[in-house]
């Protein structure tokens, strides 16, 4: 049994169209295992709000405005098909990604049709480059992958029809309207039509062996591709327009090598060499992270189940389809394909990255390297080839070579999971933060600012975060009442004049705010502290527990421009976010903040009272103040004893706090013997001063 099963495993082939399976698998693992618990990030927001608050043909005046004006088919197309559900666009960008591999792969088949092995071990380390982190910015990087994805068939075209002559002229149309496609939809590949000539010459370079006719040959296989890029270049450079001020990215190279053409060439050569660098190398030490093998939680130990198991799958799927063996006679062939292959690899690395010099601007000297990744995108095939090149120099046998190549593959899956898990835990941190302010503000006056001391989310920012508030908290076509600002990313050196009250005001693509600093909600969110989102008051501005810059910028926190008058809370919006709220500690918190700015006493206590019945405590002591101060207005300063000294055991530093609160009672509540006893004995044991 034992032999004939053995027998079977030896005899067993995998046809060819099982590659696409093979890398639909290895994108499916890297990039799919996590996608139900992805949400969106920084640049979807502004996608996900003017789609959803002004509507889906909105995104072409956004688009325009962001100097994509022919990209608003892309996201119009794509959001009526997908709607605001996130799994929903974390599969399409998944499967965007692969179909660009596959094309790809399949211009690889074609160009170099004695190379299958080396052409899927490309199109392998390609599908999981670890350069690009960005992956869940699913709207975001929905354009990124249909333009790579549109470039990559537009060759596969452009190859098939130097081959398929009866097909020529259909085939060249295609790959022409691909072509401009991809470059008037997203420019970050249009530096990678320069790799056309090369890829030409590499064909034609086995029909014609005479350089000045094949020179020739390529000129003019090249010239309709060339008159469609020069046409795109001088549209962009010399005739788009985008409002306000013209194009925001204008061209800066060129103008800077029309000036000075020697000193732009040198600056255009460090800059490359830099960034070149950093694509092709840098991105791979991330890998080797000591904390990317950690088993100190349950995920990094199933993260390790699945690297192993998709190491062994490798190996074995690479054995079953790799059946070449390498003979002498292959060898000059072998170093044929290995000069043409660095000669594409390095042309791509190096003119992926052209579009975004061309603009002035560069990965290595960019101040945000992770939102800097999404420049790399047109140079990680080119990186991926010449990193399989490597590997082939260096590992002759061919068994060895699978392992290689099943190793680095799954090194980059690995982390590629623990980026998707960092972005997990962000989502869960945003939607917990949404969910406990519409608990604590039904709604806000117009023209009002969150503002804390820091970013309080990851991987978002100020103009997401407003942007995910606007679509919470208005229906406005046209308005922009409400944004998010951090004190010290916003107003470096200005706090004195931020205190003293001074104009707010932003603008972001469509969108324009306006607002006072004295008109704020001042708000800290640090549940990895164990504490829930606070919307801070004046009377905090003693509050030990937060920094000096938040007490004093507390005492600009306007906690009348939340609306309490109507008695409905506001729900999120269940396209975007699903409809349960859990009910966990923070939400008894938030609904009993709200309560005791309505000064609804008995509302506050019966909180409490549900959250024991439910085994829900705060873990921080400032979260004890609602709860103390509706005790002492129903005159159940038994109860006001105990949750005082809970807070000040649970959380050191709330002295200061518990005794401005007992003093803030002591002045507001009905006298009693047992008041003045239970206040008497609070104030000795917290050593207020009186």
């Amino acid at each position: 049994m034992k032999k004939k099963i053995l027998s079977v495993y030896q005899q067993l082939v995998l046809p060819d169209w099982s590659v696409p399976l093979i890398l639909l698998g290895v994108s499916f693992v890297t990039f799919g295992l996590l996608t139900p618990n992805l949400g969106f990030y920084m640049d979807d927001w502004p996608y996900i709000h003017y789609a959803y608050t002004r509507g889906i043909e909105s995104l072409k005046d956004m688009l325009f405005y962001d100097s994509r004006p022919f990209a608003g088919w892309l996201y119009i197309l794509a959001f009526r098909l997908l709607g605001f559900k996130p799994l929903a666009w974390h599969i399409s960008t998944l499967i965007l990604r692969w179909i660009a591999t596959l094309g790809l792969w399949l211009s690889f088949r074609v160009l170099w049709k004695d190379q299958k092995e080396l052409a899927l071990y490309t199109a392998l380390l390609f599908s999981v480059y670890p350069y690009f982190l960005m992956q869940p910015l699913a709207v975001g990087s929905t354009h990124h992958w249909v333009g790579f994805s549109f470039y990559a068939f537009s060759l596969w075209a452009m190859l098939l029809s130097q081959s398929k002559k009866k097909w020529y002229v259909p085939l060249l149309l295609c790959s022409l309207l691909l072509e401009g496609i991809h470059l008037f939809t997203a420019e970050y590949f249009s530096g990678l039509e320069l790799l056309r000539p090369f890829i030409l010459w590499i064909l034609l370079s086995r029909q014609e062996e005479n350089i000045l006719r094949r020179l020739v040959r390529v000129f003019l296989q090249w010239l309709p591709y060339l008159l469609i890029l020069i046409a795109y270049a001088y549209w962009r450079a010399f005739i788009f327009q985008g409002p306000p001020n013209g194009d925001r990215n204008p061209p800066v190279l060129l103008y800077q090598f029309i000036a000075e053409p020697l000193q732009a060439a040198f600056q255009l050569l460090i800059i490359s060499l830099k960034d070149s660098t950093i694509i092709l190398f840098n991105s791979w030490y991330q890998t080797l992270e000591p904390n990317l093998f950690s088993l100190s939680s349950f995920f990094a130990r199933l993260v390790l189940i699945v690297l192993f198991l998709s190491f062994f799958s490798l190996v074995f799927l690479l054995n079953k389809l790799g059946k070449e063996k390498r003979i002498e006679e292959k060898e000059a062939e072998q170093k044929k394909w290995r000069k043409e292959a660095i000669l594409l690899g390095i042309v791509a690395l190096f003119s992926g990255t052209l579009p975004i010099w061309t603009i002035g601007k560069n990965i290595a000297m960019h101040k945000n390297q992770m939102a800097a990744t999404r420049f790399g995108i047109p140079s990680m095939f080119g990186a991926a080839l010449l990193l399989v090149i490597l590997l082939d120099y260096f590992i002759t046998d061919r068994q060895r070579m699978k392992v290689a190549i099943s190793l680095v593959v799954t090194l980059a899956i690995g982390l590629h999971l623990n980026n998707a898990h960092s972005y997990e835990y962000s989502w869960e941190k945003q939607v917990n933060l949404y969910q406990q302010l519409v608990q604590r503000i039904p709604d806000m006056e117009p023209n009002t600012a969150l503002v804390s001391a820091g970013e309080v989310l990851f991987y978002m920012g100020d103009y997401p975060t407003s942007y995910a508030l606007n679509s919470i908290y208005t229906s406005s076509a046209t308005e922009t009442p409400y944004w998010f600002f951090a004190l010290y990313s916003n107003f470096p050196g200005q706090f004195d004049d931020f205190f003293a009250g001074m104009p707010l005001q932003k603008q972001h693509l469509l969108s324009e705010f306006s607002g006072r600093s004295e008109d704020i909600l001042f708000i800290s969110y640090e549940p990895e502290r164990g504490q829930c989102l606070w919307v801070l008051r004046p009377e905090d501005a003693n509050l030990r527990l937060i920094s000096q810059v938040e007490r004093q910028a507390s005492l600009n926190s306007a906690i009348d421009r939340i609306q309490i008058a109507g008695e409905n809370l506001r729900v999120l919006p269940p396209e975007i976010f699903g409809e349960d709220i859990p009910e966990n500690w923070c939400s008894f918190y938030q609904r009993a903040d709200l309560a005791r700015q309505r000064e609804n006493w008995i509302e506050v206590t019966r909180l409490w009272e549900d959250a024991l019945d439910k085994d829900k405590r705060p873990e921080n002591g400032f979260e004890y103040i609602p709860f103390i101060e509706g005790y002492a207005y129903q005159e159940k300063w038994q109860d006001v004893k105990k949750l005082t000294r809970q807070a000040k055991k649970v959380s050191q530093g709330m002295e200061p706090t518990l005794c401005s609160t007992l003093s803030r009672l002591e002045e507001r509540t009905l006298t009693s013997p047992l008041r003045e006893e239970i206040v008497l004995d609070l104030t000795e044991y917290l050593d207020c001063e009186r």
